[in-house]
């Protein structure tokens, strides 16, 4: 039961950050979602029968997750069109 629920949540996890991506166009927010409901779904996952190991891939997966969007939603903050060239962000850091 807990694998199917799983399976919906996943599935509804990237038909959300797909909404999220064309309603704001924000892929680091979309990201964030679909990060976010794919964990949500792991932890409905392990509703079930918990053995050590299954506690400690799903800490491991979290910890890989918050590096992975932290690195990718700070790639795409930088990368954005709106951010300007790197001097220019300096510059107007310095000034804020």
């Amino acid at each position: 039961m807990g694998t199917l629920v799983a399976a919906v949540i996943t599935a509804l996890a990237v038909l959300a950050a797909m909404v999220v991506l064309l309603a704001t166009g924000s892929r680091a927010t979309a990201l964030g979602v679909l990060l976010d409901l794919l964990l949500a779904a792991g932890l409905v996952r392990l509703t079930g029968n918990q053995t050590w190991t299954e506690i400690v891939v799903l800490v491991a997966i979290v910890a890989v997750r918050l590096l992975v969007r932290t690195t990718l939603i700070e790639d795409f903050r930088r990368w954005s069109p709106d951010a300007g060239r790197p001097a220019e962000r300096a510059g107007r850091a310095a000034e804020a």
